[in-house]
């Protein structure tokens, strides 16, 4: 009985072990079911992302300011000199509000652009909830993998002029939006327009002076409602599909108010002080949960600063053991 008694003791120990926690990687399965956003009609949330800072263009542009429409997936570009809140509030304004209707939602992460007095304000005075993604898990928004294909796009135009980024984003755009979408069964131009986009190849191979009937999707509106829906069944199908192919290697995890827990830590390296990312805590915490948010997004604060609270998917979360929800122990570091 005593080895057995022993054994238990020295493995509680090492599994409530402080520093053992907050060094050493977790092993387990990534936490958190993959969350989908359901699909309610053109414009009704919009996904913004900054892209950069580029090589300085001819034009003296730096950023690109990408907006896509969730239900679409119709994307705008914006080349920016600047990448600051007074720039992107009047592009919002002017490009997209007063032009396309104001959505319910406008979904961006948490850079300082996005969060600022301004933004916010424009937003309330037009009607607009924003949503902000959480640290450190930029699938949330939809501008993300936008951002990868014109990634690839640019890659493959400038080769090695850099400088010329910002030159064919036009080009871009109309590939992306007259481009046939997987999800959505048909092209953003046909969600959000109701026809096809033709260029100048359609144009150069059409001979008959009369429009094909065939290329107006939706005329009236019961045929324009009729669209939405078998395009919410298509991408309902597809988002079903990804959840089984993404919830494979993940595991479904949820915290209580007062659990306390560990915050995946993100260290850059500072060669000039010395500091090595590789040899610097994996977490840090321990944190207490303050508020859930929903089944995948919470809320912790550090004890000996209360104030000091973070917003965390809880793949980026791990369980912290040895401290009892009640516990006052321990510290942020």
């Amino acid at each position: 009985m005593f080895p057995t008694l022993l054994w238990s003791d020295v493995w509680k120990y090492c599994k409530e072990c402080l520093t053992c926690q907050r060094y050493k990687p977790s092993l387990s399965k990534l936490s958190g079911h993959l969350q989908s956003t359901q699909i309610v009609e053109p414009g009704y949330m919009l996904g913004v992302d900054l892209m950069g800072p580029f090589p300085k263009s001819a034009k003296q542009n730096e950023h690109l300011l990408v907006i896509v429409d969730y239900c679409s997936k119709w994307v705008e570009l914006f080349p920016l000199r600047q990448a600051k809140a007074p720039q992107i509030a009047r592009i919002l304004v002017e490009e997209i509000f007063t032009r396309w209707g104001t959505p319910a939602f406008l979904v961006s992460d948490r850079g300082a652009q996005f969060t600022s007095n301004l933004l916010n304000l424009i937003c309330k005075q037009w009607g607009v909830v924003q949503k902000l993604t959480t640290a450190y898990h930029p699938q949330t928004n939809l501008t993300e993998r936008i951002n990868r294909t014109l990634k690839t796009m640019m890659a493959s135009y400038v080769a090695d002029h850099h400088r010329q980024w910002d030159r064919w984003l036009a080009e871009f755009r109309f590939a992306i939006n007259t481009a046939w979408q997987e999800s959505t069964g048909y092209t953003p131009a046909e969600i959000a327009l109701g026809r096809k986009l033709k260029g100048p190849l359609e144009r150069a191979i059409q001979f008959r002076s009369t429009p094909d009937p065939n290329d107006i999707i939706y005329p009236t509106v019961d045929r324009h409602h009729n669209l939405i829906r078998l395009v919410k069944e298509n991408v309902e199908r597809a988002q079903a599909k990804q959840q089984r192919y993404y919830n494979r290697n993940r595991k479904q995890t949820q915290y209580q108010v007062g659990d306390m827990v560990w915050l995946r830590a993100h260290p850059l390296s500072r060669a000039e002080e010395g500091f090595m990312a590789k040899l610097a805590s994996k977490w840090k915490g321990p944190a207490r949960i303050t508020k859930c948010l929903g089944p995948v997004n919470n809320s912790a604060s550090f004890d000996d600063n209360p104030m000091n609270v973070d917003t965390c998917h809880v793949q980026n979360l791990k369980p912290c053991h040895g401290l009892a929800k009640s516990s006052g122990e321990g510290g942020g570091m």
